[in-house]
């Protein structure tokens, strides 16, 4: 295990030198963030980064790949426009927590605020503690899974995705433009195999599913973005 002790590098040489060292040693452990945004933002490739203390904001934004542990807590929006890998996080966060998500699982294993998984495209986000309101508020893809409580205004505005609830009062907290329903043979499959995965000791079917309605108050068509980071980073590796 390779450890990279933080305590006296400037915030911003500690991206550059995370990916120095995970050019050597595909798992490293970061010690004393101290709260220090944007830990491993844009972070990608095969690797893992455990950090044994808490992050501040940003942690894994934008990242594509990696698996990190954070042991700590987490500040508002970890895990934003992440598009694959892993974000674990052992402790509470603060608010939008994977806004944007493209892809990858996001796991709460404490509480997290509000806003969860705003906007989100795509991805896993599970949540074993309690949500805030407005989760999944104008998410546009993906599933929200929260295990326990969750605040007012549920899936307000969205246009597609998923929020699995299994909060007796889910109903009556939910936003507009939504709907409660039973959840499916399929759907409780894959909550399974998310919960054994983790580590989650949950039953699929106690969950119910809030879903958007089409009701056609909203006039939008979807885009559907046919992403390519190969031929990004071509283009960044030119430019420069």
């Amino acid at each position: 295990m390779e450890y990279l002790d933080l305590e006296n590098v400037k915030s911003e040489k500690v991206n550059p030198l995370i990916k120095e060292k995970l050019k050597q040693h595909k798992t490293i452990t970061l010690q004393h963030v101290n709260s220090m945004h944007n830990i491993c933002a844009g972070l990608s490739g095969e690797c893992e980064v455990i950090i044994e203390d808490s992050t501040g904001l940003y942690t894994g934004s934008y990242m594509e790949g990696p698996r990190i542990v954070v042991k700590g807590n987490v500040g508002w929006y970890a895990g934003d426009d992440m598009m694959a890998g892993q974000l674990i996080i052992e402790k509470n966060t603060g608010c939008n927590v994977g806004a944007y998500i493209c892809g990858g699982d996001i796991v709460i294993y404490g509480n997290t605020g509000s806003r969860v998984g705003y906007g989100m495209k795509g991805g896993n986000i599970v949540v074993a503690g309690s949500a805030g309101r407005w989760a999944a508020q104008m998410a546009m893809g993906g599933n929200l899974i929260v295990l326990g409580e969750m605040g007012s205004e549920i899936g307000e505005s969205m246009y597609a995705g998923k929020i699995f609830t299994r909060d007796k009062n889910a109903a009556e907290k939910m936003g507009r433009n939504v709907f409660y329903d039973e959840i499916t043979d399929e759907e409780a499959s894959q909550l399974t195999a998310l919960f054994e995965t983790y580590g989650l000791e949950a039953c699929a079917s106690q969950f119910h599913v809030i879903r958007p309605a089409l009701s056609g108050r909203h006039k939008y068509v979807l885009f559907q973005p046919e992403l390519k980071p190969e031929l990004a980073k071509k283009y960044l590796n030119r430019k420069g």
